[in-house]
C-alpha cells in the first residue's frame, strides 16, 4: 500500500487502481473506484472482482472486453479460458488457451488449465504431458501438482497420483479444495484413518466448501456410518451454491443432481425407500442430462418390477431410465450394468480397471437367484458382461420359473464430443401358471409357457454440442418368441338359439390350446435436451415399426360338436409415431413448474392374444398433457403435484423410450395399469394420473412425506369367440367379442421416518388403495343369459391397508441388522364370485455383515415368521410375499 501511494497521476495511477481493485477481491471487501480505462489489466482486476462478488457472467464479460481491448495480451487470454472452462464451454477454453500459450509461453497457470481440457475432452495422456509441462514452468504451482495426480489416478496410477496430490497440498497446504482431493486419493487407497484426517482439515480451512463434506459422507458410507454420512451429504447440498464463485449455474445444477443422486443411495441404505425414490427424482429434474440421477431412478424402478413378470408396471420406467442413464454417462463412469448398484460419484477419480460384481441368494425352498457383472475400463473404452439367472418353485402346484438373461454392453468415446452404446441382449424364461389368484386352486396345473429373445439390440449415440446441449439418438431391433400351451384353456361361446330365444347365451367351454407369437420390432428415437437457466427444454420423435406373427391350435375338450378345432396363423403389423416435448422453467428458486405434449399414433393388432385369433387391425391416437411443479417455499419443505395423460404400447415396444418416465416425481410412462392377473396383457391403454404430495423434513433427522395420486386407465379390446346353434352342427364360427374396461386406482401414501443417534433408523409407511374395475361387454344384449362361469359385466371394488414399520440398525464394524413387520388388510366387493378379502401380519427378520470398504456382503433372514398364508384380491397391486415361512441367504461382492 506504501509503494502504491507513491504512484502519482501521471505514474499510471488507473493501475494502482486496479491492484488495490485485486487486492480487495481476495479481501472479499468493497473496492475503490477504477478509473476508466481502456487497460486490459484494469478490465482483468473488474474480472476478478466481479467473480468475488458471484457474478461469474459479469466476470466472463471483462475478460472477454480484456482480450478485445488488448488482443495481444497473454494473460487476458488465459484468464479467459479460466472462466469459459468454468462455464462448460471446453471448446471455446482451449481456442483461448492456444492463444494464450502463444502470446505468453512460460504461463504456467495457463499451461495448467490446458491440462485440465484436455482431461475433459479425454486426452489423458496429453493432459498429463501438458501438467508436466507446467511443473517445469513453476514447480511451486499447486493446480499443475493436482492435475498430473488426477491424471496419474486415471491412467490406474493410484500411488503415483496420490503422491502428487500430496505435493499439490503441502504447497498450498490452506487451499481446502486440495485437502478434499488429497482425502478422496487416500480413501481410494483404503487408507481410512488419514483420508478423514484430511477431509477434517479441509473442513477446518473452509467450512463452507461442499466438496470436503461429499467426500466425507462417501467415506463414512465406505466405513458403514450411513446415518453420518447422510448429515455430511446433506450439509454439502445445503453449500452447494457456495461453490458459484468457481462454477455456472448450470455446473452448480449438475453439481447438485449429483450429490442428490448419492444422498438417495444413502436414505436407501438406511432404509427410507420413499424419501430416495423423491432425492433422485429431484435430481434429475434438477438437471435431466444427469445421468446418476437417472440410474437410482432405474433402479428404484427396478425394485418395484415384479421378479416374475406378470404385472409389468413397471417395466417401461425401468428399462427407459436405464437406457437413458447409459447413453448420458461418460466413459469413465463404465456401462452401467443393471447388477452395479453402487456407482461412485467423481469421474476424476474413476481408473482404468478390470471389476467383477456378484450376487447370489437362496431361500430355503429351493428358489435361487444370481447376478453377476465383469466389466473393464481403459481410457475411451468401457465394457460389461452382464448374467442374471433366477429359478422358482413357487407355492403351489405348477407354480414355478427358470430365468435367464445374459447382456453385452459396450461403449466407446469417439470423439470428445460423442459417446457411442451398444447392448446385445439375450433372455429365455420358462414357466407354468405365475398369475396371482385370490384363491390359489383356481390356478392352471398345465399351462406351460416359454419366451425368448434372440437377441435384443440396441445402439445408442450422445452428441454434446456445448454445456447447454445433448444429442441423443436411440435405435434398436428386437426380437421375442413367446409359447403357450395347456388343455384348461378358457373361450367364450355364444349359442345363437337357446330354448326357444333369439336373444343369445353366453357360457364358457374348455379347450387344449396351443398358441405362438413371433414379433419382430425395430425402433428408432431422436431426442435433444437443452439446458439454459432459468429453461430446460427436451423434445423428441420416436418411431416403431414391427410385425407380429401369430398361431393358434384350439380345440373344445371334451369335443363340442359345434365347435370345429381351429388353427389359425397370421402376420399383423404394429406401428407408432410418437412426437413429444418438455419444458421446466425455474420460475424462482423456490419455484420450478413443468409442461408438456406429446402426440401419440398407434396401428395394432385388434386381437392377437385371445384365441380364436384374427388378422383385423386396429388404430388409436392421442394428445397427452403434462403439468406439473415443484415449489421449496423452505429450504425443508417441498410441494409436488402432477397431472398426466399417455397412451400406451402394445408390447414391450413402448418400454424403450427416452421419453420422461415421471413428472415432479411421479410416474406417468406404464407397460400396463390394469393389473395383468386381473385382465391379462392389453394393447393401447389410455392413461391419465394425478398426483400431489408434501415432502418435510425436520432440525431432529424426521422425514415426513404425505402423497395422493390417482390413475386411471381405459381399454377396449376383442376377445376371440365362438358363436353356434345348437340345433345345426355345421353353424360354428369364430367372431370377436368386444370388452372395455375401465380402471381407477386411488392411493393415500403416509411415511414418516427417523435417524437415530449414528447407528438407528425407524420408519413407519402406511399405504391406502382403493381399486376398482369396470368390466363391460357392449355387444352383450343386456337381456342375454350368463353362466356362473362367464361371469360377464361385473364392477368389483377392492380396497388395501398395508403398513410398513421397520428398524434398521448398522454398526460402523460391519453388522447390521433388521425387523419388519408388515399389515395388509383388504376389504372387496361387486366380484361374480364372492371375495371375501384378509387381514394379517408378516414378520421378517434380517442380520448381517458388510466387509471393509464394502467389498463384500453377507446376510441371513427369516421372512413370514409366524408361517403366515394369505388371500389378496391381484385387483390391488402388491408385491408378492412369501406364503410360508422362509430362510434366505445372501452374498455379494465387488472387486
Amino acid at each position: 500500500e506504501t509503494l502504491l501511494n507513491g504512484i502519482g497521476a501521471d505514474g499510471g495511477a488507473y493501475l494502482a487502481s486496479a491492484l488495490r481493485t485485486l487486492i480487495a477481491a481476495v479481501q472479499f471487501r468493497d473496492a475503490p473506484a477504477i478509473p476508466e480505462s481502456t487497460s486490459g489489466s484494469v478490465l482483468l482486476a473488474k474480472s476478478y472482482y466481479a467473480q468475488s462478488r458471484f457474478h461469474l457472467a459479469q466476470a466472463l464479460q471483462f475478460a472477454r472486453e480484456a482480450t478485445q481491448r488488448q488482443p495481444k495480451f497473454g494473460f487476458a487470454w488465459a484468464r479467459l479460458a479460466e472462466l469459459q472452462f468454468a462455464f462448460g464451454e471446453r471448446k471455446a477454453a482451449e481456442e483461448s488457451l492456444g492463444r494464450a500459450m502463444k502470446l505468453s509461453p512460460v504461463h504456467a497457470q495457463a499451461m495448467s488449465t490446458w491440462g485440465f481440457v484436455l482431461a475433459a475432452k479425454g486426452d489423458f495422456s496429453g493432459a498429463q504431458a501438458t501438467f508436466n509441462r507446467a511443473i517445469t514452468l513453476d514447480s511451486a504451482l499447486g493446480n499443475a501438482w493436482l492435475g498430473r495426480g488426477l491424471a496419474n489416478i486415471r491412467g490406474g496410477h493410484l500411488r503415483q497420483g496420490r503422491e502428487d496430490l500430496l505435493v499439490a497440498a503441502a504447497l498450498e497446504p490452506n487451499r481446502a479444495v486440495l485437502r478434499s482431493y488429497l482425502g478422496k486419493a487416500f480413501a481410494e487407497s483404503s487408507h481410512d484413518d488419514r483420508a478423514a484426517k484430511e477431509l477434517k482439515l479441509a473442513q477446518r480451512i473452509d467450512p463452507k466448501d461442499p466438496t470436503s463434506w461429499l467426500y466425507a459422507a462417501l467415506l463414512n458410507e465406505q466405513r458403514n456410518r450411513i446415518n453420518e454420512a447422510i448429515d455430511d451429504l446433506e450439509h454439502s447440498i445445503e453449500l452447494n451454491n457456495n461453490r458459484q464463485l468457481y462454477r455456472s449455474r448450470l455446473l452448480l445444477d449438475e453439481d447438485r443432481a449429483v450429490r442428490g443422486a448419492n444422498l438417495a443411495r444413502l436414505y436407501e441404505d438406511a432404509g427410507l425407500t420413499d424419501l430416495a425414490f423423491r432425492e433422485a427424482a429431484r435430481s434429475a429434474n434438477i438437471d435431466y442430462a444427469d445421468f446418476s440421477s437417472h440410474l437410482f431412478l432405474a433402479n428404484s424402478y427396478n425394485q418395484l418390477r415384479d421378479p416374475k413378470q406378470i404385472n409389468l408396471r413397471y417395466e417401461t420406467p425401468w428399462l427407459s431410465e436405464y437406457v437413458m442413464a447409459n447413453l448420458l454417462a461418460p466413459v469413465e463412469a463404465g456401462t452401467l450394468s443393471q447388477n452395479i448398484s453402487d456407482q461412485e460419484y467423481g469421474r476424476l477419480f474413476e481408473r482404468n480397471r478390470l471389476g467383477l460384481v456378484s450376487s447370489t441368494e437362496y431361500r430355503s425352498r429351493g428358489d435361487w437367484a444370481q447376478g453377476a457383472a465383469q466389466y473393464g475400463i481403459y481410457n475411451n473404452f468401457a465394457y460389461s458382461l452382464d448374467e442374471f439367472y433366477r429359478s422358482q418353485n413357487g407355492y403351489r402346484p405348477n407354480n414355478d420359473l427358470d430365468q435367464l438373461t445374459l447382456s453385452l454392453q459396450l461403449k466407446q468415446r469417439v470423439t470428445p464430443d460423442d459417446n457411442a452404446y451398444f447392448q446385445a441382449v439375450y433372455y429365455r424364461a420358462t414357466s407354468g401358471d405365475l398369475r396371482q389368484y385370490y384363491d390359489q386352486n383356481s390356478a392352471d396345473r398345465d399351462l406351460r409357457v416359454k419366451e425368448t429373445q434372440e437377441p435384443l439390440l440396441l445402439g445408442g449415440w450422445n452428441h454434446q454440442w456445448g454445456p447447454e446441449h445433448n444429442t441423443l439418438f436411440l435405435v434398436g431391433r428386437f426380437q421375442d418368441s413367446f409359447s403357450l400351451r395347456t388343455t384348461n384353456a378358457s373361450v367364450i361361446d355364444s349359442q345363437l338359439a337357446f330354448g326357444g330365444s333369439t336373444i343369445p347365451s353366453f357360457d364358457r367351454l374348455s379347450a387344449s390350446l396351443n398358441y405362438r407369437n413371433d414379433l419382430d420390432l425395430y425402433t428408432t428415437e431422436l431426442q435433444h435436451i437443452w439446458q439454459h437457466n432459468p429453461w430446460k427444454i427436451f423434445g423428441g420423435v420416436r418411431y416403431q415399426a414391427g410385425t407380429f406373427d401369430t398361431g393358434n391350435q384350439l380345440a373344445p375338450a371334451p369335443p363340442v360338436p359345434f365347435v370345429s378345432p381351429t388353427n389359425g396363423s397370421f402376420s399383423t403389423d404394429l406401428e407408432r409415431f410418437t412426437l413429444y416435448g418438455y419444458g421446466h422453467w425455474q420460475a424462482a428458486d423456490s419455484l420450478l413448474l413443468i409442461g408438456g405434449l406429446t402426440y401419440d399414433w398407434l396401428r395394432y393388432p385388434e386381437n392377437f392374444r385371445n384365441p380364436p385369433i384374427a388378422p383385423t387391425q386396429a388404430r388409436a391416437d392421442r394428445f397427452s398433457p403434462k403439468a406439473g411443479l415443484i415449489w421449496t417455499p423452505f429450504a425443508a419443505t417441498t410441494l409436488r403435484a402432477a397431472y398426466t395423460r399417455s397412451l400406451g404400447g402394445v408390447s414391450f415396444d413402448q418400454s424403450f423410450q427416452l421419453e420422461p418416465s415421471q413428472i415432479a416425481g411421479f410416474q406417468q410412462s406404464f407397460r400396463s395399469l390394469i393389473p395383468e392377473s386381473i385382465s391379462g396383457a392389453l394393447s393401447a391403454q389410455k392413461y391419465e394420473t394425478i398426483g400431489v404430495a408434501l415432502d418435510q423434513k425436520f432440525p431432529t433427522r424426521t422425514y415426513a412425506g404425505i402423497s395422493a395420486e390417482m390413475l386411471r386407465a381405459s381399454s377396449a379390446q376383442t376377445l376371440g369367440a365362438y358363436s353356434f346353434v345348437l340345433t345345426d352342427p355345421n353353424s360354428g364360427a369364430a367372431f370377436g367379442l368386444r370388452e372395455s374396461l375401465r380402471f381407477t386406482e386411488r392411493s393415500l401414501l403416509l411415511s414418516l421416518n427417523q435417524l437415530v443417534g449414528k447407528e438407528w433408523s425407524f420408519g413407519a409407511r402406511y399405504r391406502l388403495t382403493r381399486a376398482d374395475l369396470d368390466d363391460a361387454f357392449p355387444g352383450i344384449p343386456a337381456a342375454a343369459p350368463l353362466s356362473p362361469t362367464f361371469q360377464g359385466p361385473q364392477h368389483p371394488v377392492s380396497t388395501l391397508h398395508q403398513l410398513n414399520l421397520f428398524a434398521i440398525y448398522n454398526h460402523p464394524c460391519g453388522f447390521f441388522s433388521q425387523a419388519q413387520a408388515l399389515w395388509s388388510a383388504q376389504d372387496n366387493s361387486g366380484y361374480a364370485i364372492p371375495e371375501p378379502g384378509d387381514d394379517f401380519w408378516h414378520f421378517n427378520f434380517l442380520v448381517g455383515y458388510r466387509f471393509p470398504e464394502r467389498r463384500a456382503e453377507i446376510s441371513f433372514g427369516l421372512l413370514n415368521l409366524t408361517d403366515r398364508d394369505y388371500r389378496l384380491s391381484p385387483l390391488t397391486l402388491y408385491s408378492e410375499l412369501p406364503r410360508r415361512r422362509t430362510a434366505v441367504v445372501n452374498f455379494k461382492f465387488y472387486f
